[in-house]
């Protein structure tokens, strides 16, 4: 762990007075500054603080004049502990501390005289990126010339530690690199075979390769059993031999526990076993194996098989814990080429199953309150009944809506009316042209005042033919005539009583022509409407009449009017795609502002039903409908 420069180390004041907390504890010998050989002592060291104490003492006895020594080396976090004394362990160095604490913080070599004229040299140990710590010696004082020389065999013996130290790190970056490389490479090598049996076949030989082991397998659950899916250095294997008997149970047990099981069992440092071995030590001992780890493959909580290592050789420190990241590393892999080989309905019941574990297992509270609270919905809507309201598109109609028609062909002269105005009685809709009518009864008139002359002739002539045919002309001519009046009567076309026109406008057709009968007006009266309801055919059997109701129209949608059914028509008419009956229903009580050709929604209460008939009759309907549709 690396010291920025310019930070102030952590813990070292007072940490040159604590007992040595590097590696193992070192006790050294009594008379360690004088008759220890730290040459042999540094050959032969086997531990870290056997070699730093050595260290130490050689670079105390080369300086002459050291009477006292400490190297502090980087702890857990930023703190600096002692990882070497000289000559006494138990001698208090703090005062030493300021000076250490300088030469950190400074990262140089730094030499302070103490009043009692001695000298405190501190050599920091520097690497490129890293500060591993800092070595002090407290010298007699001798001038500057041995305090230089000093310094330069401290920065000589600082360099080789940290020389030494930066080997070390090297050899386990190297480490952690070769086995991440290994994970990777088992990770690529699942992810590209097609069948689960390959990628795990690829995983057990891998292992075995690498690790190295023995013999690797993998087992998955399957019903109450296990199945070994595979075993490295090999195609095929007897499933029922006593080896794989033991193996399947020793994977059972990790399946069914959860948890990892080794033989033989870890044990701490007092030797009391860390993990029980069970079903592993009856497999090692079928085996006649040194060593033997399994462990769960858990991905997501869910343990989906076991791993199996059979060691020839005790069990190297560091390959339980590699291995156990190994086994959490492949789990997530191992579980996709299992999920890419279901079928439909396997996923589906794998949804399933997984939900429902979810929801009874000790987990997941905030799904169980969810799953109470819906349950306890649906419980109170099935309990709980209310009116149920029929909707239907609504249209004011006027009770009594009367047409005004062209009475003849023509052309439109004058139309000051269009829909929406209020009219009385007698008030001028529209003009058609009388020209061709005043110039048609001139025409007649004309024809019947000529036609009473040869009458009148033939009666002084008493000639009964000519009699009888002035006759028949005379009254052709005033029923022509009388016709043409009757016309012209009815050119001016009026309101029939008082009311809104509510169809019709003809104010941009001025000359247009028309023909006789067509519907040119239609004219409703204000007090006396009716509220028209297409209901859909699938509720039309919960209609009744009398039913009460709710209309809403869209030009007054913050009024509510109450209207009753009057009558249920049973003619269908097909609008959008479906089929709709027409039911007529009154407005109760007075409404000033409701008009004829309004539209809207209207709601008839058709019965009481609990709220959830209301919610899903429909889907049920549909689903016997279609049910029965089918012929299931």
């Amino acid at each position: 762990m690396s010291s920025a420069p310019g930070s102030t180390p952590a813990a070292v004041v007072g940490a040159v007075a604590a007992e040595p907390r590097f590696g193992a504890a070192y006790t050294a010998p009594a008379d360690a500054g004088a008759s220890t050989d730290f040459w042999s002592l540094l050959v032969n060291a086997e531990t870290s603080d056997q070699l730093c104490q050595a260290w130490l003492g050689i670079l105390c006895q080369w300086i002459p004049g050291t009477q006292a020594g400490v190297l502090l080396l980087l702890d857990e976090g930023e703190n600096y502990a002692p990882a070497a004394v000289w000559p006494d362990p138990e001698r208090d160095m703090s005062a030493l501390a300021p000076v250490a604490e300088e030469a950190l913080v400074e990262r140089r070599g730094i030499v302070r005289e103490t009043d009692d004229g001695q000298k405190q040299c501190a050599y920091p140990l520097l690497s490129s990126d890293l500060t591993y710590g800092v070595v002090i010696l407290q010298m007699l004082g001798r001038g500057e010339g041995p305090v230089r020389e000093a310094l330069r065999v401290l920065h000589w013996g600082a360099g080789w530690l940290v020389g030494l130290f930066d080997r070390r790190q090297l050899v386990d970056r190297d480490h952690r690199l070769e086995r991440s490389g290994l994970l990777q490479d088992l990770l690529l090598g699942v992810m590209a075979e097609y069948e689960p049996e390959a990628a795990a076949r690829w995983v057990v030989n891998r292992l075995a390769e690498a690790l190295p082991c023995r013999q690797a397998m993998i087992g998955f659950p399957r019903g109450a059993d296990v199945d070994v899916l595979c075993v490295s250095g090999t195609a095929s294997f007897e499933p029922r031999s006593n080896l794989l008997a033991a193996a399947r149970a020793a994977l059972q047990s990790v399946i069914d526990a959860g948890t990892a099981e080794r033989h033989p069992p870890e044990e701490t440092q007092d030797g009391a076993p860390l993990l029980s071995a069970g079903a592993a030590a009856d497999y090692a001992h079928e085996a006649d194996a040194k060593a033997v780890l399994v462990l769960p493959l858990v991905n997501h909580g869910r343990t989906l098989g076991a791993l199996l290592l059979d060691f020839e050789t005790p069990l190297a420190p560091g390959t339980a814990a590699f291995a156990a990241t190994l086994a959490l590393g492949l789990a997530p892999g191992l579980e996709l080429q299992e999920q890419a080989r279901r079928s439909l309905i396997e996923h589906a019941g794998a949804s399933f199953t997984g939900g429902l574990r979810a929801l009874v297992g000790p987990r997941h509270v905030g799904r169980k309150l969810v799953l109470i609270l819906v349950a306890l919905a649906i419980a109170a809507a099935a309990l709980v009944e209310t009116d149920y309201r029929v909707r239907a598109p609504a249209t004011v109609e006027g009770r009594v809506q009367r047409a005004a028609v062209a009475p003849f062909e023509g052309f439109i002269h004058e139309a000051d009316r269009r829909a929406g105005d209020v009219v009385k009685q007698g008030d001028l809709l529209a003009r058609l042209d009388d020209r061709d009518l005043v110039l048609e009864q001139a025409k007649w008139a004309a024809e019947s005042e000529l036609a009473d002359r040869k009458l009148r002739e033939a009666m002084a002539k008493q000639s009964a033919v000519a009699v009888r045919i002035a006759e028949a002309e005379a009254a052709q001519a005033r029923a022509e005539l009388a016709l043409v009046r009757e016309k012209l009567s009815r050119v001016a076309i009026t309101a029939p009583f008082d009311g809104v026109v509510v169809k019709g406008d003809l104010s941009q057709q001025l000359g247009a022509p028309v023909e006789q009968g067509k519907v040119l007006f239609e004219v409703a009266p204000l007090d006396a409407y009716r509220v028209v309801l297409k209901v859909d055919e699938r509720d039309i059997v919960e209609m009744k009449t009398k039913a009460p109701g709710e209309l809403v129209l869209a030009g007054l949608p913050g009024a509510r009017f109450p209207i009753q059914v009057t009558k249920i028509a049973p003619v269908t008419t097909a609008e959008d795609g479906r089929n709709s009956f027409r039911v007529e229903a009154e407005v109760a009580g007075a409404a000033a502002r409701v008009q004829p050709g309004m539209e809207g929604v209207g709601k008839v209460v058709a019965g009481r039903h609990s709220v959830l008939w209301i919610v899903f009759h429909r889907l049920s309907d549909w689903a016997r409908y279609t049910w029965w549709t089918l012929g299931l």
